[in-house]
């Protein structure tokens, strides 16, 4: 491997403070037009300059084509030695390569099986599952080379990866370094530009884009200190009275999985169970070995869905079941319903479910003219689906003295 020598713009002083790093993980929180393009391109080139490999993950295939085009519009000619625009790859004399991937779900698995020295991923708030990409994608692209990786983005919201990440770097831990830098930061940031912006930007969200201020999701109906105050560490060993089931058909990580939740009495989550699988007779299987057998079990029952076929089955063998039908009519009522329990700590329940209430949203659908309650784009809601069926039915039924009787608990 020789060493070779790019020509690239000189870096603003706060683009040299992430250049100096020496952290194995980097978190850098930036605000719009920043500069990250150009830092990004010059660590990419710093590396490539001594044979190494370096791989972007963008948000999407179309983000790392314009990435691609513009790396090599950096590079002179002379120093490449072949390109490939179907697989974005920049191969080198000195034999370092340049490779891009998409983050989008179906493409992240395509990175398996290879090793980088430096991974470089722009905008992370905007890929879906920031935990399994990093933990399960990621770290061992890095493994092998004790290579390094630098997590780039605007902040969306406290309730993800990428601010705990920020937080890590704050404090030193696990071998995270993190940097946060206003628009104005960037010294070629027009300063008219910039009041004009904000003075027409709602406030919260200038906070966030411009001065990289993270703020909490204001469109989620679950306030984190709600949801904070009622996580348990561990399930209940109360008896179970209710299950909300939520059915899903798939078996890959992108899929929505099927969700079972038992509640006792009191409101503490006593089981958990969330899995994929395609075959209908072991989902089946799997409902009938519930522990507490003689629990109400609350199904699903959507029509045309995988759930809606194993309720009826369930319901047609005399089964202790009710069933959910989620329509845009049913979902609201039942999930602000599960708001104001967990407001009013009459639930606890286990991280799992925490980290998908930290991550949901109500939206505004022009096309329809209907609020829509569902995960940020990228998540899943398969388990606050369930608890809110469990829930829903636990205060119908508590109320009746004679309840638990017919489970032989009272």
């Amino acid at each position: 491997m020789s060493t070779v020598k790019f020509k690239f713009k000189q870096p603003h002083l706060n683009q040299l403070k992430i250049l100096k790093s020496t952290a194995r993980y980097v978190c850098i929180a930036a605000g719009r037009r920043f500069g990250k393009t150009d830092c990004m391109m010059t660590l990419a080139c710093l590396t490539a300059a001594k044979g190494k490999r370096v791989f972007f993950i963008c948000p999407t295939y179309k983000q790392c084509r314009d990435w691609f085009k513009n790396i090599l519009q950096l590079i002179p000619g002379e120093l490449v030695a072949s390109t490939n625009k179907l697989d974005l790859t920049i191969e080198f004399v000195n034999g370092a390569v340049v490779k891009f991937f998409s983050g989008e779900p179906d493409a992240v698995e395509r990175m398996r099986g290879y090793e980088a020295d430096l991974v470089l991923i722009d905008e992370f708030c905007n890929i879906s599952n920031q935990n399994y990409v990093f933990y399960d994608i990621v770290r061992p692209l890095v493994a092998m080379t004790a290579g390094r990786v630098f997590l780039i983005s605007t902040f969306k919201g406290t309730g993800n990866f990428f601010y705990q990440a920020y937080l890590k770097g704050k404090q030193g831990i696990d071998g995270w370094e993190s940097f946060k830098f206003k628009s104005l930061d960037n010294p070629f940031f027009p300063k008219a530009e910039y009041e004009q912006i904000k003075a027409s930007t709602p406030s919260i969200t200038f906070a966030q884009e411009f001065e990289s201020d993270p703020q909490a999701n204001q469109s989620n109906p679950f306030k984190e200190a709600d949801i904070n105050r009622n996580i348990i560490k561990e399930l209940s060993n109360e008896p179970t009275v209710v299950y909300g089931i939520d059915i899903a058909k798939g078996s890959t990580e992108q899929s929505d999985a099927t969700v079972i939740i038992g509640l006792s009495a009191t409101g503490q989550m006593t089981y958990f169970d969330r899995f994929r699988l395609n075959d209908y007779e072991l989902q089946y299987q799997k409902i009938l070995n519930l522990p507490y057998p003689k629990a109400l079990k609350v199904i699903d029952s959507s029509s045309f869905t995988a759930g809606g076929v194993i309720y009826e089955r369930i319901r047609n063998e005399g089964h202790n079941v009710i069933g959910f039908e989620f329509t845009n009519k049913s979902k609201a009522p039942m999930i602000f319903n599960l708001v104001n329990g967990v407001e009013r700590n009459e639930l606890k329940f286990i991280e799992a479910v925490a980290d998908e209430m930290k991550v949901f949203e109500m939206k505004y659908s022009d096309k329809s003219n209907v609020v829509k309650l569902q995960a940020q784009q990228g998540y899943h809601d398969d388990c606050i689906a369930a608890l809110g069926m469990a829930y829903k039915y636990l205060q119908r039924t508590i109320p009746n003295t004679n309840f638990l009787n017919t489970f032989g608990f009272a």
